[in-house]
C-alpha cells in the first residue's frame, strides 16, 4: 500500500513538473513585444548599440541586430518613430528566447 502510494505521487509531481515547466517557454514573439511603446534607449541599455541604422522612406528607423550569440541566423530589427520610440520589429532567421 505504501509502495503505490508513493508511486501516485512521484506520478502526480511529475506530471505537474512537465506541465509548469512546459508553460515557462515563450516564443520570440512573445519575448520582445513588449519593447513596442519602449524608448529605444532602454533597449540599447541591454542590447548595446546596433549593427545597423536605416533611415525608412516614412521618416522612421530600423535598428538592425544581428544576434549570432543567440544564434548566427539571428537578425532583430526594431523600427523606431521620429521620437525614438518604438513602434514595431521583426526579425529573420531562428531566433528563440532564452529562459
Amino acid at each position: 500500500m505504501v509502495f503505490k502510494k508513493r508511486n501516485i505521487t512521484y506520478v502526480f509531481g511529475l506530471v505537474f513538473i512537465l506541465l509548469t515547466g512546459c508553460s515557462y517557454f515563450v516564443s520570440w514573439d512573445q519575448s520582445v513585444e513588449g519593447g513596442i511603446g519602449r524608448s529605444i534607449i532602454d533597449i540599447q541599455k541591454t542590447w548595446q548599440l546596433p549593427d545597423k541604422i536605416r533611415v525608412l522612406p516614412n521618416g522612421n528607423k530600423e535598428y538592425k541586430y544581428h544576434l549570432k550569440k543567440l544564434d548566427p541566423s539571428c537578425i532583430h530589427y526594431w523600427i523606431v518613430n521620429p521620437q525614438g520610440i518604438i513602434v514595431d520589429y521583426h526579425y529573420k532567421g531562428r531566433c528563440e528566447a532564452v529562459n
